[in-house]
């Protein structure tokens, strides 16, 4: 390898930039322009290269590349063939034609096949082969003409590089192997089409224009007589490369549609890109110098050679320390790849002469990677994947236990006076609003369950805290100018709204205005704009409102409150000054149309700094994303589902939802805004509001024992009106019908499969076929076929791509999955709860009640990922007389018991926590907590016994 300190700098400045870029290429904002981003970093990289130049007597290689002392002894040069004229710009639009198949591999990624970039040490083996020109030395001896033809053939072999060809092929193949260790996420390649193919042929393409751009630019810069002649060639190679991307680049731009979008600009998104690629492109100029000063001072071969065994290395460690885990079930398997790249690269270092790899000597490494091995062995013999009790049994128990704590802790006061200790303790000191006393009255009349625990609203409202009641007057103000927004107001004892007679959203406000009409007489007046689209409206950088949080916080906590507002005591709303509400909306941050991939960026934005969404675009959309699910999940179970439902640490989340996948067509609010809506994610900062129609508050009598034991869902093919790539591979419906009913014959998922041992039921993990896996278990999943959009294109699609059938009821089965819309929950969750029927619910959206529901004790939770779908319901169905699977019957019994006890828990739970008067209650505590936050003198303001 390196030949002297210097090179050997080189190759550990390559091996750190090569995996620092492996790591933070997984998500990054540059994904997004992937034209305009490879433009800037090949300038950035050819500015780079121009400028080490100037300071090339510090870097190895200064004084040239000189061979005279090879000539004079006699040997051959160690120079490559003499490069040809037209090599620099074969080399300048070969890079450009390289960038353009890793672009389109990108947009069908889930179709590419993996470890395919581990064949590239291979290629350039090839190439050595091929090209080798064995050294000999002048001698005065004859050759012996009687010498024993086994020396000859020895001889051979040791100067031919046959040997460096086949450990390259080793060691390259194990790499390869690793690559089947990782589990694929449910972001599907169609089967229609020949996308499935032209992909893979694609990344073949590109693996050997790779090949023929490095043996090429390695020619051309050996040939350079010093460092600074390579730099300036590098340097020129992709200044010249850049302009070529940039032409492209335009013509792209020129010949597109333009994007149906405000011009505004997005706050935060500019400055994050250019960060992004300005700190890349440092980066990656630094692999590209490094890399090619390596090269010139070894071979062509042994950069690649040892990032590919580096990488072999690395995901092989991963593997090992994840065996009996659901991501990698074999114990075998991962010491038997260690063990050909181990051989293969152990093999490759002496026929290829390499005294040191990077900063191991040849013997150093040897003796690291048999202690690795061993190490290994060891570790995988005592790794007992065996599971004593099913994760879900643990869960369902766990949960239960917690629910019963939660709800002693929502129910803490029994008289007006506990409630106001127990409302000054969980608000740090602050008194409870006004007429508080008569909103406990109302609870108690109305026999709330619930009367402490009002997180959800204390969330919403506190980022409104910071500003002052003139600005969100002000804000209120603006939002009179926004379609699909509604007026509630309450004025002198009643509550009207400004709904015409004909819109479709009458009978959900006439429903709110009832029930905001049983305890109106207690409120102060007041106007609040209700979301009327199901899609949330608000979504406020995190910095801003962590800064009206904090802004909130400090002003509100009085520690002796000046004044405070005895039982009865009105309110007192100020005089506010009139504003100009049309000026005020030419200046707000409204988009009145974003794009998908904008829209991420935006929601990104709404996390705080340093968590996983905020880091960049999650791209990789075909491997499963094991640390988005590991702080939420237990195994391959949904363990934790106040967590889950935060996306700032799942950044995968964006490219698996309808919600994210498709384009908001409404007008979404960069500013903080009093808007009320039905649901939103966690991103948002709308305030959660009970809306709800009369009619979804019905309940079916079939007892659970009369039920099909099937696991159903049925969605309507016209609501996905608008169908992007992303949304129909990666959308959460489409993937749920495509996993059930589109299966390939290679689609593997891992499932916790149980056997009996001595009598008990043991579980494992093991790698099953999709297909086979599918086969036990009763899923139903489908799209309903709806006359009202037969001609509809998206119709067509999802015919072509899934199938449709006719509907059916979903009350019949004894499992119902509840999925969202592509713009907010499914309606269907409360009816489903008030059955009989166990709901599997996989959401990303929180409702007023989200808070009082339990996972494993209310519903059965599912992650929006699926990968732990089939184990979930096989613990519930079981799998006993149900056929094979990996080639044995199983004899594990179904848990109906537990099955039945969520259903009942869920009725009962939904009764008695999720009825009208409980959302009379909500509303009535929510409004009383806004009448207080709007109030000029809000914080003087309370009730006192």
């Amino acid at each position: 390898m390196a030949r002297d300190g210097g090179s050997r700098l080189t190759s550990i400045c390559f091996l750190a930039s090569y995996i620092w870029l492996s790591c933070s290429l997984q998500r990054h904002s540059l994904i997004d322009q992937p034209r305009l981003s490879s433009f800037l970093l090949l300038f950035i990289s050819g500015a780079v290269a121009f400028i080490a130049s100037l300071f090339s007597k510090w870097l190895p290689g200064a004084d040239g590349r000189f061979d005279s002392e090879a000539v004079l002894k006699g040997m051959q040069s160690s120079l490559p063939h003499r490069p040809r004229r037209f090599y620099v710009p074969c080399i300048i639009l070969l890079i450009v034609f390289r960038l353009e198949i890793a672009h389109q591999v990108l947009t069908s990624f889930q179709c590419a096949s993996e470890g395919v970039e581990s064949f590239l040490p291979v290629l350039l083996a090839v190439y050595e082969f091929f090209s080798h020109r064995a050294p000999t030395a002048a001698s005065d001896d004859l050759d012996d003409m009687w010498g024993n033809p086994l020396d000859d053939f020895k001889n051979w072999l040791i100067s031919s590089p046959i040997h460096v060809l086949a450990s390259t092929i080793v060691f390259s193949y194990g790499v390869f192997m690793t690559g089947d260790f990782t589990p694929r996420s449910t972001y599907f390649c169609t089967t229609h089409g020949k996308t499935g193919t032209f992909i893979p042929f694609l990344q073949w393409v590109g693996l050997l224009t790779d090949a023929v751009i490095i043996i090429m630019s390695w020619r051309v810069l050996s040939w350079a007589r010093t460092t600074k002649g390579r730099l300036r060639t590098l340097g020129g190679i992709l200044f010249m490369a850049s302009i070529g991307v940039l032409l492209l680049c335009l013509e792209t731009r020129i010949s597109q549609h333009r994007e149906i979008i405000n011009h505004h600009p997005f706050r935060g998104i500019g400055s994050l890109y250019f960060f992004d690629v300005f700190s890349t492109g440092l980066l990656v100029s630094t692999f590209i110098i490094s890399m090619a000063l390596w090269a010139c001072d070894s071979s062509v071969l042994e950069p690649t050679a040892v990032a590919t065994f580096t990488s072999g290395i690395l995901a092989s460690l991963q593997n090992i320390t994840s065996i009996g885990t659901h991501q990698q079930p074999s114990r075998s398997q991962p010491l038997i790849v260690l063990s050909i790249i181990s051989v293969g690269f152990v093999v490759f270092m002496y026929a290829n002469s390499m005294r040191w790899v990077v900063v191991f000597k040849r013997v150093i490494l040897l003796c690291l990677l048999l202690s690795i091995l061993f190490s290994s062995t060891i570790y995988a013999i005592f790794k007992d994947g065996q599971l004593d009790r099913h994760p879900v049994d643990e869960l369902v128990y766990r949960r239960r236990v917690e629910a019963d704590r939660w709800l002693r802790h929502a129910t803490v006061s029994t008289t007006l006076k506990l409630a106001v200790e127990e409302y000054k303790d969980r608000h740090q000191g602050r008194n409870p609003p006004p007429n508080f006393d008569k909103w406990f009255e109302y609870a108690q009349q109305r026999k709330s369950v619930i009367i402490d625990k009002f997180d959800q609203i204390e969330k919403d409202v506190r980022p409104f805290w910071g500003m002052k009641p003139q600005q969100i007057q002000e804000g209120l103000e603006k939002l009179y100018e926004l379609s699909d927004i509604a007026i509630i107001k309450i004025t002198d004892g009643k509550a009207s709204h400004n709904l015409p007679a004909q819109s479709p959203q009458l009978p959900v406000l006439d429903f709110a205005v009832s029930m905001i009409s049983t305890f109106v007489a207690h409120l102060p007046p007041m106007s609040i704009a209700i979301n009327l689209n199901d899609r949330p409206r608000i979504l406020v950088p995190w910095d801003d409102v962590h800064r009206l949080t904090m802004a909130g916080s400090r002003g509100r906590f009085p520690l002796l409150p000046h004044r405070t507002h005895k039982r009865g005591e009105e309110y007192n709303l100020g005089k506010r000054s009139p504003i100009d509400a049309a000026n005020a909306a030419s200046a707000s941050n409204t988009q009145t149309y974003v794009a998908q991939t904008k829209f991420r960026q935006l929601e990104a934005l709404a996390c705080p700094p340093g968590s996983a969404a905020r880091g960049g675009v999650h791209w990789d959309v075909r491997d499963f994303c094991l640390s988005c699910v590991k702080p939420h999940s237990q195994g391959q179970f949904l363990g934790d589902w106040e967590m889950y439902l935060d996306p700032c640490h799942q950044p995968d989340v964006f490219n698996l939802h309808d919600f994210h996948t498709t384009p908001h067509l409404y007008d979404l609010q960069q500013d903080l805004l009093p808007i009320f809506s039905k649901s939103k994610t966690d991103s948002f900062n709308d305030i959660l509001f009970p809306l709800i129609g009369p009619n979804l508050m019905g309940a079916d009598d079939v007892v659970f024992e009369k039920k099909k034991d099937v696991v159903f869902w049925q969605g309507d093919a016209s609501d996905s009106r608008i169908i992007t790539t992303s949304s129909l591979f990666g959308g959460h419906r489409h993937r749920l019908v495509h996993m059930a009913n589109n299966a390939s014959a290679n689609d593997a998922i891992s499932m916790l499969l149980g056997d009996i041992v001595d009598g008990k039921d043991k579980f494992r993990y093991e790698k099953t076929l999709l297909e086979e896996a599918n086969g036990p278990l009763p899923f139903q999943f489908s799209f309903i076929d709806d006359e009202s959009c037969a001609d509809a294109k998206h119709c067509q699609l999802l015919r072509t791509e899934f199938g449709l059938k006719e509907p059916a009821k979903s009350f019949d089965n004894r499992y119902v999955m509840v999925l969202d819309s592509a713009d907010g929950p499914s309606p269907n969750l409360l009816p489903i709860l008030r059955s009989n029927s166990v709901p599997v619910l996989s959401t990303i959206f929180r409702e007023w009640y989200t808070e009082r529901l339990m996972p494993w004790v209310h519903f059965v939770p599912a992650d929006l990922r699926y990968h732990g779908l089939h184990s979930t319901l096989a613990y519930f169905i079981g799998l006993k007389n149900r056929g094979p699977i990996n080639g044995r019957s199983r004899l594990t019994q179904g848990r109906l018991e537990d099955a039945r006890w969520i259903a009942e828990e869920g009725r009962k739970w939904a009764d008695k926590a999720i009825r009208r008067e409980d959302m009379e209650v909500y509303m009535f505590r929510l409004l009383l907590e806004w009448g207080r936050v709007i109030n000029e003198d809000r914080d003087n303001m309370g009730f006192v016994l």
